[in-house]
């Protein structure tokens, strides 16, 4: 069979797909472009917000468009929140949720009569599946799954409700993948999950986010090791001393921050003040100079007024953070959020994001400057109008002339910053140095 696949939101999502990739290449099916006519097409979705839901209806119309002959299996959050939606307005063969991925290719050939329930009381039950890392050849950067489910229930997100209590995959096997992917020639390996703060919650003598992360780093010595989306509360003394002597970590973390206003934060039961989370970035910066730390940022939340709002984007200014996702708040039905008295006009919310999309702008460009004259590992991935691009340890995007027959596509070389633009940076490589493909 031809099978195509499409995938929406975050990177559990995308280590998903490739791990079903990966299931369907070993059992002798062909992947195709999600463009192209396939017998099975598989839309892995996401539900964070109204507009992901609606993406993801979209997708799964247009494979039935393409070929309206073809096996459509939905899958993933949205479906797993809304199964007879997922069913009806998707048009959908075979309905999945955010477990049953391994199955994926018994529902599709036909093997299996029927999905994993979805009932709550299953959701509840539910441990660790273990899929395999890795995707499809060619890719400068693998994904490794590491947790699953969230427990910290705050009042916008319905991600708890579809993806049910943190559940861990056991150290030992997650070194063990992590190996095995340095020896599939990956460069790079990102730490991912929905709650990776969480990890080891569920596990016998409930081993730390730390433990993990130089169990991950001691496995794969060679391969650069970048840590998904960490909770202000990872950051302790205890957790930096740890990870701040594994050489392969690169020094780039996502702190979740959301509002830079108690007030909201408070509303948004998030576990955290803004005083913490400048105390969890003075510390990471102290135990890695010259780190990037990024980090999202809703706006317009239920009872956000303008003093709010700009408390908060004064708050992500002194903390010159590297980057930020903006994103407006999003009505989830089933959410604490949704019936919040004051709830923020459309229009408004399009302009706060507005104006704090130009501070984080703004933010990424001072960040980027901070960087000319020095130089910087890069680890290329592809040609793109005449340059070839490339991230640092702290994701720059790093782009160099592209060299009639050189391809710098896997390798780690030493750059040169000399220049800054829209987002990423320029340089050139230093000519004395041979590809180091085995580098941090």
């Amino acid at each position: 069979m031809k099978v195509a696949f499409y995938t929406l939101g975050c990177k559990t999502n995308q280590f998903e797909t490739q791990a079903m990739e990966r299931l369907f290449e070993q059992r002798g099916h062909e992947i195709v472009d999600f463009e192209e006519i396939a017998d099975v097409y598989i839309v892995n979705t996401c539900t964070v917000t109204a507009l992901s839901d609606k993406k993801s209806r979209n997708a799964a119309r247009r494979c039935k468009k393409r070929n309206p002959a073809a096996t459509l299996i939905v899958c993933g959050c949205y479906s797993q929140s809304a199964p007879q939606e997922a069913r009806e307005l998707c048009g959908a063969d075979i309905v999945v949720g955010t477990d049953g991925k391994g199955t994926i290719v018994d529902l599709a050939e036909g093997t299996l009569s029927a999905p994993p329930s979805f009932e709550p009381a299953q959701r509840e039950e539910r441990q660790f599946e273990l899929l395999p890392a890795g995707g499809l050849r060619g890719r400068t950067r693998a994904l490794l799954k590491v947790q699953d489910g969230c427990q910290n229930f705050c009042s916008y997100c319905i991600i708890p409700y579809a993806r049910g209590r943190c559940r861990s995959i056991p150290l030992d096997q997650a070194a063990a993948q992590a190996a095995e992917l340095e020896s599939q020639g990956y460069c790079e390996i990102v730490v991912t999950g929905i709650e990776v703060s969480s990890y080891g919650l569920d596990l016998p003598g409930r081993p730390s986010p730390a433990a993990l992360l130089a169990a991950v780093c001691r496995a794969a010595p060679q391969t650069r090791i970048r840590v998904g989306s960490l909770e202000p509360r990872t950051i302790t003394p205890e957790f930096l001393e740890t990870v701040a002597s594994l050489p392969n970590l690169c020094p780039h973390f996502h702190l979740s921050l959301q509002s830079g206003c108690d007030a909201t934060l408070k509303r948004m039961n998030r576990k955290y003040t803004t005083d913490r989370y400048a105390q969890s970035v003075e510390w990471l910066r102290q135990a890695f100079p010259g780190c990037a730390v990024t980090t999202d940022l809703i706006v317009g939340f239920p009872g956000e007024t303008e003093q709010d709002f700009q408390q908060s984007l004064d708050f992500v200014r002194r903390q010159a953070l590297a980057q930020i996702h903006v994103f407006p708040y999003s009505r989830r039905k089933g959410t604490p959020a949704y019936s919040m008295p004051d709830q923020i006009s459309q229009e408004e919310k399009k302009e706060r994001a507005r104006l704090a999309g130009m501070a984080a702008a703004s933010l990424r460009r001072s960040f980027l400057e901070s960087k000319l004259g020095q130089t910087l590992s890069v680890l290329f991935e592809r040609p793109k109008h005449g340059f070839f691009t490339g991230f640092s340890p702290e994701y720059c995007d790093v782009q160099v002339p592209a060299e009639k027959g050189v391809d710098l596509r896997n390798q780690v070389r030493q750059v040169s910053i000399i220049g800054c633009g829209m987002g990423y940076l320029t340089g050139r490589l230093n000519e004395t140095n041979e590809p180091i493909s085995s580098d941090i």
